[in-house]
């Protein structure tokens, strides 16, 4: 499948995303019950804000270089993914959206961060108009692969370039991998300590009212 061709198709992306949007919106999901929970049973809240998050350097969306201390004072809701993602990435990146608006004033408190797990197609230039399909105050991050993965090890992010049959790709193809990844959305307090997590499917909603009692 070319994944660059069914990408510049905005009338395909604006048919999806609406889809997806009335899903999310109605507490629905695309894979399933909804996990109401934050942080999961038998995770030990201490050990996990010890564990979760740390310095980064990384470039945004717009080519400026920044590091976490360039969000020092925000709450950050974090994602990490990447643009060529067919369907779990931008369902969870709309519940990120929605979960800040539904927050209304108190969403201006809280920095909404993608960062992707695939810098060697998601340049800054991929980065802009992805992340505004999202949120127009949605920040996208790439940088070297170097970068991505320290980044990626101090929020404990599990990531892979998915098994492919050379025999089944075309020259022209090669650049349409997929990529394995876990997918969780983190919320980090303004100092940077890990507060809590969210899991697949969990609803904006319920997104919006844990982070309000943290803000």
């Amino acid at each position: 499948m070319n994944f660059d061709s069914y990408r510049r198709k905005p009338v395909i992306w604006i048919v999806i995303i609406g889809a997806l949007l009335v899903y999310v919106w109605f507490e629905g999901s695309l894979f399933g019950d909804i996990d109401k929970g934050g942080v999961q049973p038998g995770v030990n809240p201490a050990i996990a804000a010890a564990t979760i998050g740390g310095p980064f350097q990384l470039v945004d969306h717009t080519g400026q270089t920044v590091t976490d201390q360039s969000y020092a004072g925000k709450h950050l809701l974090v994602f990490f993914g990447y643009t060529w993602c067919p369907d779990i990435c931008p369902t969870e990146l709309l519940i990120l959206g929605q979960a800040i608006d539904a927050l209304g004033d108190d969403g201006e408190q809280v920095v909404p961060l993608f960062i992707t797990i695939d810098p060697e197609r998601d340049t800054p230039e991929t980065l802009a108009p992805y992340v505004a399909n999202f949120h127009p105050r949605m920040i996208g991050l790439t940088g070297s692969l170097e970068q991505v993965a320290a980044a990626a090890k101090a929020y404990r992010v599990y990531y892979r370039r998915a098994p492919q049959d050379p025999g089944t790709l075309h020259e022209e193809e090669e650049d349409d991998y997929l990529m394995d990844h876990s997918v969780y959305m983190y919320l980090m307090s303004p100092d940077g300590v890990f507060l809590q997590h969210f899991v697949r499917g969990q609803g904006p909603k319920k997104i919006a009212e844990v982070v309000k009692s943290h803000l």
